[in-house]
């Protein structure tokens, strides 16, 4: 499963994994897919997946079969996901692994972490890391990742398409009449939108920016690993996409604005200074 060509994307570039710093997250103005980091991909068997996900409740991104989220136990959505013929709206990526028990299985990438300006308040350290477990023939629309973060995803096992759009062209691309982003497989999608297009792999983590559009097509069962991210150089972007989510009424109840004053109190005058100027006077 490919998407259609599309006449005006480009390749994701790719940058080694020591070659991706926190000065390079402040920076990111694209998607870029990170490759030869050593959490070596591997299979995990469905018994292995249940003693690491050993009491966690798993929310299910199910869209493709009804219910956009339904909550799981481990136990019974691995036995699931791991069945000959699994139901494509098996769909595990927001599920977020806080305890440092999962460290050995699902590292989060040193300059991530240095830079991730989420893991500096308790109401987002928990975004610091999600578990990935998708079935076959999953497919997730065109979206744009809450509170304006970026993401990012780690493949251990599997593969997935992705096709990004910038986060400049994200208001051109909502669809009032769906209150939803407009997606090539609806038929809306306007011509000659530029795009980023990519094959991950297991071994490579994708990085999405702030704000970009985005949508994944799962050709095979997929396990892996993720989280939000926002450095100190992408907080204007982070609250203008913020501001615009309220503004279509798709903000979710954190007050976004009281993390970043939280989250930036140890930082640099400039970076306070430019918090501060972003988020005016908003409460």
């Amino acid at each position: 499963m490919t998407f259609s060509p599309n006449p005006h994307t480009t390749p994701v570039p790719h940058i080694d994994w020591q070659a991706l710093t926190p000065a390079v997250l402040d920076a990111l103005a694209a998607p870029v897919v990170v490759t030869g980091w050593p959490a070596p991909p591997r299979h995990l068997a469905a018994d292995a997946l249940k003693a690491w996900l050993d009491g966690q409740m798993l929310w299910v991104y199910a869209r493709n079969s009804g219910d956009a989220w339904q909550e799981w136990t481990a136990d019974d959505f691995v036995d699931a996901w791991a069945a000959p013929n699994a139901d494509p709206g098996l769909n595990v990526v927001d599920v977020y692994l806080q305890d440092r028990r999962f460290d050995a299985v699902f590292p989060v990438h040193p300059a991530m972490d240095a830079a991730n300006l989420l893991n500096r308040d308790a109401r987002t350290a928990h975004y610091r890391r999600s578990v990935v477990l998708t079935a076959p023939g999953a497919y997730t629309p065109m979206h744009v990742d809450s509170y304006g973060c970026g993401g990012w995803m780690y493949l251990i096992e599997g593969e997935k398409h992705w096709e990004l759009a910038h986060a400049d062209l994200a208001l051109g691309l909502w669809d009032a009449a769906t209150g939803d982003y407009a997606d090539p497989r609806t038929g809306n999608w306007p011509d000659g939108v530029p795009t980023w297009t990519t094959t991950l792999r297991a071994g490579e983590m994708m990085i999405c920016p702030p704000g970009f559009v985005h949508r994944v097509a799962t050709p095979v069962r997929c396990v892996g690993f993720g989280g939000a991210f926002l450095p100190e150089g992408q907080v204007a972007r982070g609250v203008e996409v913020w501001r615009r989510e309220q503004a279509l009424d798709q903000a979710g109840a954190l007050n976004f604005a009281d993390v970043l004053r939280q989250a930036t109190a140890a930082s640099k005058p400039d970076v306070q200074a430019a918090v501060a100027a972003a988020l005016g006077h908003t409460r």
